[in-house]
C-alpha cells in the first residue's frame, strides 16, 4: 500500500501519524474519509496492529459502511476492523454484551421518538399533568437535553429552577422507571448508560480501554457532551485518539452538538498534532470562492481557506422571484435547462431548503413538469404508522414487557379490545407479575366480557407461539405470519380500491416485508431481535437509492456529507434563512451561516440560490427580504437573475438601506405601473401600497421624472425602488 501515490502531502501527514492525539481539520470535499481509511489500513498493514484494537465512530450508517468497504478494498482478506459503526450502534453492541454489568436485560428494545412520546403522555396522565399546560414534545426535548448532559433524574430534580422544570423532573423520574419496566432504552440512554456504566465500573472501562487502543472519530464537531465524555473515557489510557472534523460545518447545536469539543481539542490534548486539509476535490473555484467569502464572517472558527485545482466553473447564480410558486417554477425551469444543455440525469440535481414546509411549492412545480422526485430525510420509513404497527407485533414477541408496543397492537386491526379491556388486562398482568402476552393468555381472569376474552386469548396464543419460535425461525417468516394472521395487508388492499392513501400504506407494508426478507438472506442469525435493532438504528439515508433517476429534495441539515453536480438552495430570506429565532443571537446566527456554507459546498459544478419577495407562511402572505447572508457575497462573484418585473432590487443591503443593483430579467419585458407614476404626487412621509411588500411609508425621494427613486419603509424593512416600475398606489 503506497500512501505517497494516493494522498496529497497534508493527507499523508495525517495518515502517517501513529502515536498520540491527532486533530484533522478537514474542509468540505477535502478527502477526509480517504485519509481515515488509509490511516486505519496502515495501522493494520504496516504497523501490524490487531484490527480488533481499532475503534472507528461515525454519525451515519452510510459513513460506517463506506469506511468498512474502503478498508476491505485496501487490505483484502476481510481484515477490516469489526468495531466500525455509529455511536449508537457501537454503544448498543457493548450494552448488550455487558448487560449484566449495566443492570440491563440484553433483549431490551430501543424506543424511537413516537414511542418516547407515547410513554411520556401515559406517565403525564398518571401524574395528573395536563398535556395542554405541559406540551409532551417539550418535556421530551428537556429530558433528551438532560441525558445529553448526563444529568440523571435525581440530579435534574435538584436543578429544577421553575415550575415547569420541577414538573419535567417528575415526568423524567417516572419516565425512566417506565422505561425500565418496559425493558426499553431510548436513543439518549444508549450513550448515557454506557458512560455512567464505565464510570461506575472501572474494571469494565479498563477492559474496553485495552481493547480500543486506537480510536478514530469522524465528524467530531457534531459530538454532544455525552459522546465527548464517552470518547475521552475510552482514550484516556493510551491517548491514541484521532478526531476528524470541520468547525465550519458544525450545524447541530439544536440537538446538543457542542462546537467547543473541536475548538478546544488542543486544550484537552496539549500534545496533539494538528493537520489541516484545505485542498478541495469537489467544487469549482467559483463555488469555493463564494463559500470562503461567506464563512469568513464567523468569529468562532479555527480559520482555514479551501482551495482547489478544479476548473473555475460557472458563476454562482442568485435568482430573485415573486413568491414561492414562482420560485418553484424557476427552479424547475433551470433544472430542465441544465438537463437539455448537457444531457444530465435528474439524479444529478438536488434542491435544499431550511424547513420541511418549503418543499410543498417545489413539489407542486416538479409534478407539473412531470419530473420525478424523492424527499430524503422526512418521515422515516420505520416511523410510518403501518410499518410501526407491524414492528409493534415483532417488539412484543421479542420483549413482552413492552407496554407501549402492546398498546399499539392489541386492537390493531380492531378485534373488540377497547381501552377498558386493555386497562383491565394490564392491571391484572401487573398484579399477577405477568408480562403482556401472559396477561392476554390468562385474560379470562381479568374480568373481560366473553367476546373480549376470546379475542384477547386468541391474540395471546398467537403471540406466545411466535415468541417461543423467535430464536429459531427467520425474521422474514415471523413477519409473514404476523401480516397474514392479522389480515393487516389484506384489509389495506381492500381499502385501496377506494383510497390512494390506503394503497400507499399497503405498498409500505410490502416494502417492509421485502426489507425483512433481504435482511434474513444477508444476516446470520436472521433473528427478529437483530432485525429490530437494525431498524431502530437505521436512517432513511441508508434506504435511499441514489441510482434511481429523480430530483432529490431535502433540508440543508440532511444534506450534510452529501454532494451533487447541481445544487439549488431555495428560500434565502431573512426570517427563513437565517431562521427568525437565530437573528438575535450571535452564536445562533453563526450556526445558520455554517448551515449556508454546508449548502454551498454540496455543489460540484453549479450552484443556484433563490429567494422570494413574497412567501405564504403562518397562514398568510408575508413580504420576503433577501437573506443577510447574500449581502456578504461580493457582487462580482455571482450572476443575478430576476423574474420580478422591476429593474432594481436591494442587493447588498441585507434588507437595510444598502444600494440597489440591477437584475437581468428572466422575462425581460418591463411594464410601467398601471397608474402613471407622474400622477402619484409622492412626497416624504406619504403612505403607499406595493403589490408585493404591502403598505409602507416613504422615507426619502431622490431624482425626478423617470429617474425618481424612493426609499420606503415596509414594516421593519426598507426598500429602494424605481418609482416608474414599482406599481405603487398612494393610500390615505
Amino acid at each position: 500500500m503506497n500512501l505517497r501515490e494516493s494522498l496529497n502531502p497534508n493527507q499523508l501527514e495525517a495518515a502517517e501519524h501513529i502515536d498520540g492525539p491527532l486533530l484533522i481539520l478537514a474542509g468540505a470535499g477535502s478527502g477526509k474519509t480517504r485519509v481515515l481509511t488509509y490511516r486505519v489500513a496502515q495501522l493494520i498493514d504496516d504497523v501490524g496492529l490487531d484490527p480488533q484494537q481499532i475503534l472507528a465512530l461515525t454519525f451515519t450508517n452510510k459513513a460506517a459502511k463506506e469506511m468498512r468497504e474502503r478498508i476491505d478494498a485496501l487490505l483484502g482478506d476481510g481484515r477490516a476492523p469489526n468495531w466500525v459503526g455509529t455511536f449508537h450502534a457501537i454503544s448498543t453492541r457493548i450494552l448488550r454484551r455487558e448487560a449484566e454489568n449495566f443492570g440491563l436485560n440484553r433483549y431490551f428494545v430501543i424506543y424511537d421518538g413516537d414511542d418516547q412520546l407515547a410513554l411520556i403522555k401515559r406517565v403525564m396522565k398518571e401524574l395528573n399533568l395536563s398535556d395542554k399546560q405541559f406540551a409532551p414534545e417539550a418535556i421530551r426535548s428537556y429530558i433528551s437535553g438532560a441525558k445529553d448532559q448526563l444529568i440523571n433524574p435525581e440530579d435534574y430534580a435538584d436543578r429544577g429552577n421553575n415550575y415547569f422544570e420541577q414538573n419535567v423532573s417528575r415526568v423524567y423520574t417516572a419516565y425512566q422507571n417506565a422505561l425500565s419496566d418496559n425493558n426499553a432504552l431510548d436513543f439518549d440512554d444508549l450513550i448515557m448508560q454506557l458512560v455512567v456504566g464505565f464510570e461506575n465500573v472501572p474494571s469494565l472501562l479498563e477492559h474496553y480501554q485495552e481493547r480500543f487502543q486506537f480510536i478514530n472519530v469522524d465528524e467530531y464537531q457534531d459530538t454532544n457532551h455525552a459522546q465527548y465524555r464517552l470518547i475521552n473515557l475510552l482514550a484516556k489510557k493510551y491517548r491514541n485518539l484521532c478526531v476528524v472534523g470541520d468547525d465550519d460545518q458544525s450545524i447541530y447545536a439544536w440537538r446538543g452538538a457542542d462546537i467547543k469539543n473541536i475548538l478546544e481539542f488542543e486544550k484537552d490534548y496539549p500534545e496533539s498534532k494538528v493537520v489541516r486539509l484545505e485542498q478541495n476535490y469537489r467544487s469549482t473555484k467559483a463555488i469555493l470562492e463564494v463559500g470562503n467569502t461567506v464563512i469568513k464572517n464567523n468569529k468562532g472558527r479555527t480559520g482555514k481557506e479551501l482551495w482547489t485545482e478544479n476548473p473555475p466553473g460557472d458563476q454562482v447564480v442568485v435568482i430573485e422571484t415573486m413568491d414561492e410558486r414562482d420560485e418553484g417554477r424557476e427552479v424547475t425551469k433551470k433544472i430542465r435547462e441544465e438537463m437539455d444543455l448537457s444531457n444530465r440525469p435528474l439524479r444529478d440535481f438536488t434542491v435544499l431548503y431550511r424547513t420541511n414546509a418549503q418543499s410543498r411549492a417545489l413539489e407542486d412545480e416538479l409534478r407539473r413538469a412531470s419530473m420525478p422526485y424523492v424527499i430524503v430525510g422526512g418521515l422515516r420509513f420505520f416511523e410510518r404508522k403501518e410499518v410501526k404497527d407491524i414492528l409493534g407485533y415483532l417488539k412484543v414477541i421479542v420483549n413482552p414487557r413492552d407496554s407501549v408496543s402492546f398498546r399499539r397492537i392489541v386492537n390493531t386491526p380492531p378485534r373488540g379490545l377497547g381501552n377498558v379491556s386493555v386497562e383491565k388486562i394490564e392491571t391484572f398482568a401487573v398484579a399477577q407479575g405477568l408480562n403482556t402476552i401472559e396477561g392476554l393468555v390468562h385474560s379470562k381472569e381479568a374480568g373481560l366480557t366473553p367476546s373480549a376474552t376470546r379475542s384477547a386469548q386468541a391474540l395471546g396464543t398467537f403471540l406466545a407461539d411466535l415468541a417461543e419460535r423467535q430464536e429459531t425461525v427467520a425474521a422474514s417468516e415471523i413477519t409473514e405470519q404476523v401480516i397474514k394472521e392479522t389480515s393487516y395487508l389484506r384489509e389495506l388492499e381492500i381499502e385501496a380500491a377506494r383510497s390512494v392513501e390506503a394503497e400507499t400504506r399497503a405498498q409500505n407494508v410490502r416494502e417492509l416485508l421485502a426489507a425483512v426478507e433481504e435482511f434474513s438472506e444477508r444476516t446470520d442469525p436472521p433473528l427478529v431481535r437483530v432485525f429490530l435493532e437494525e431498524a431502530a438504528l437505521v436512517s432513511d439515508f441508508d434506504r435511499w437509492d441514489e441510482s434511481v433517476d429523480r430530483v432529490t429534495l431535502m433540508t440543508l441539515h440532511n444534506a450534510k456529507g452529501l454532494e451533487f453536480p447541481f445544487v439549488f438552495i431555495a428560500g434565502m430570506e431573512d426570517g427563513l434563512f437565517p431562521i427568525s429565532r437565530a437573528m438575535e443571537s450571535q452564536n445562533d446566527l453563526e450556526e445558520e451561516r455554517r448551515l449556508f456554507y454546508v449548502g454551498i459546498t454540496r455543489a460540484r459544478e453549479r450552484l443556484y440560490i433563490s429567494y422570494a419577495n413574497l412567501r405564504r407562511r403562518f397562514g398568510g402572505a408575508m413580504p420576503g427580504i433577501q437573506s443577510r447572508f447574500l449581502s456578504e457575497i461580493p457582487e462580482e462573484l455571482v450572476e443575478k437573475l430576476s423574474t420580478v418585473r422591476h429593474p432594481a432590487s436591494s442587493w447588498g443591503g441585507g434588507g437595510g438601506d444598502g444600494d440597489s443593483f440591477g437584475y437581468p430579467q428572466a422575462q425581460p419585458q418591463q411594464r410601467e405601473a398601471s397608474t402613471p407614476f407622474g400622477s402619484l404626487r409622492l412626497a416624504e412621509g406619504k403612505k403607499v401600497r406595493h403589490p408585493v411588500w404591502g403598505d409602507g411609508q416613504i422615507m426619502q425621494i431622490n431624482g425626478s421624472g423617470s429617474n425618481m427613486r424612493a426609499t420606503i419603509r415596509f414594516g421593519g424593512v426598507t426598500k429602494k425602488v424605481m418609482v416608474k416600475y414599482a406599481a405603487l398606489e398612494t393610500i390615505k
